[in-house]
């Protein structure tokens, strides 16, 4: 399969499926044969997805409902959230003036290799890009400006120490720059490969038995949906959003279709 915004689409591991399935599944929680049933599905064992929830409990990625019942842990977990509202993403967007927001980070010591993970990942959620050592940016086209994104930031595991602000009257070279800091035309491949995988596989699915469909939309939906959570959400003077837009409706509707699929797979 394609590589969309480097996420490769492969097989989940047991762990993955279970979270994929607690955040995207209509109901607010699962059962553990529920999973089980699942885990068949993507050829996971029974024990294998029994120990990811036993693991996936003690980082408090998942909660316990009920006996034999989970639900995703939303709260202290801002990446589940990101992916269950990927439908939402762009509900973010205002008006860009020209402005940008940047990220120093040139004080923040490397040592915790962790939290430094967390807060690379934290900026790259939300689209921004390295433009000098220790000093990261993006447009300031998002709902609420600095104080936003300070707060947006932090639930996501932003470095203590890191000083977010925003700026503006950059000379014409350094705004090129920045501009510059994101490749448009692969971002719009990105676009056109994710709608192919969409479409293609929509043409599939009637040809296939319903859990070789099941699992087909698991797989497309996994990796198309990560792409549009990673999406740096560019102004329109940068990046066109129509294309952005028509997929993020085409995953729309594409989900409706795996969630009727799955409720028919683990109903039978």
């Amino acid at each position: 399969m394609d590589i969309i915004h480097n996420i490769e689409e492969g097989e989940p591991s047991a762990a993955d499926l279970v979270l994929d399935l607690l955040i995207t599944h209509p109901e607010p929680h699962m059962t553990v044969q529920t999973l089980a049933r699942a885990g068949e599905i993507m050829g996971l064992s029974t024990p294998s997805v029994r120990v990811a929830l036993t693991r996936l409990l003690g980082q408090d990625r998942i909660v316990k409902t009920g006996r034999g019942c989970y639900a995703v842990q939303l709260l202290g977990n801002s990446v589940h959230y990101e992916v269950q509202h990927w439908f939402e993403k762009e509900s973010r967007m205002g008006h860009w003036a020209g402005g940008w927001l940047l990220v120093h980070d040139g004080d923040v010591p490397r040592s915790d290799k962790t939290a430094w993970r967390h807060h690379l990942r934290a900026l790259d959620l939300n689209g921004f890009r390295t433009l000098a050592a220790g000093l990261s940016v993006r447009p300031d086209n998002l709902d609420g400006g600095a104080e936003a994104m300070r707060a947006a930031l932090a639930r996501l595991g932003l470095a203590a120490g890191s000083l977010v602000f925003g700026g503006s009257g950059f000379d014409a070279d350094a705004a090129a720059r920045m501009r510059a800091l994101w490749d448009v035309e692969a971002l719009s491949a990105a676009y056109r490969g994710a709608l192919k995988l969409i479409e293609d596989s929509n043409a599939r699915l009637p040809r296939l038995a319903p859990e070789a469909a099941a699992r087909e939309t698991l797989l497309v939906g996994r990796t198309v949906i990560r792409g549009i959570v990673r999406d740096p959400l560019l102004p329109e003077a940068i990046q066109p959003g129509a294309p952005r837009r028509a997929l993020i409706e085409a995953t729309r509707s594409y989900q409706a279709r795996a969630r009727e699929l799955w409720r028919e797979v683990l109903a039978g």
